[in-house]
């Protein structure tokens, strides 16, 4: 199949998953607006590639925090949830911005399916395994899996997220951006305009292509950085 042909099968999929959604969930009242639910759901379809994509990185810092195996969580499943769950919350969804507002539905769906998932297994990891020691000035004190779970926000210590040899570079390079930049460049690298970025995320278009600038430079440094290295 063609990529052409794939993302329109891709495309098809999601879009009989929602309406099956939309025909067992009515709107509460008959005065509510159900073209602009019927609407959302088909600008989340147009953020599908995007959003999937991210749901991977997602998936993938659990994995290589240690906290789920790899191949326990499908991306395309998640990302299914995702919509899912954005389209139940259709009144919550702004006007601008929509990829930014998927991206943080997207977070607690992934980070439930991770909680979920690491109790399912916890008969074969204990909560009390250490992860990583925290510094030589605390040799006794061990980070554990029950503290990064409880503060996903917390820094992690460097050979917790220390990447795989087997990643790329460039995706070593694209982690090192900001989220919204790497989104941004991202969505960019996909044949997004300018204005369609801006309403996405829901910044100017001037802002767009300066982010899409600094980032293509920066990625450019690291990966000079990279090549310089291996010829020394």
């Amino acid at each position: 199949m063609s990529s052409t042909g794939s993302l329109e099968f891709e495309r098809e999929r999601l879009l009989a998953k929602l309406r099956q959604h939309l025909e067992s969930v009515p709107l509460e009242s008959a005065g509510e607006p159900s073209t602009r639910r019927e609407s959302l759901a088909l600008q989340i379809v147009e953020h599908y590639r995007p959003l999937r994509r991210f749901v991977h990185r997602e998936i993938g810092r659990f994995v290589a925090f240690g906290v789920v195996p790899p191949g326990v969580l499908s991306d395309q499943d998640v990302a299914d949830t995702v919509v899912v769950r954005a389209l139940q919350h259709w009144r919550e969804a702004p006007e601008r911005g929509l990829f930014r507002w998927l991206r943080r539905t997207a977070r607690r769906v992934v980070r439930q399916l991770v909680e979920e998932e690491r109790r399912r297994i916890e008969h074969e990891r204990s909560l009390d395994e250490p992860v990583a020691f925290q510094g030589d000035e605390w040799p006794d004190q061990v980070v554990r899996l029950a503290d990064i779970l409880a503060d996903p926000t917390a820094q992690l210590p460097e050979d917790v997220v220390v990447s795989e040899e087997a990643q790329r570079i460039l995706a070593n390079a694209l982690d090192r951006l900001p989220e919204t930049w790497r989104e941004v460049f991202l969505l960019k690298v996909d044949g997004w305009s300018d204005e369609q970025i801006a309403h996405a995320e829901g910044m100017a278009e001037e802002d767009v292509r300066r982010i899409v600038e600094a980032s293509r430079a920066f990625l450019a440094d690291l990966l000079r950085e990279y090549r310089q290295e291996l010829e020394v």
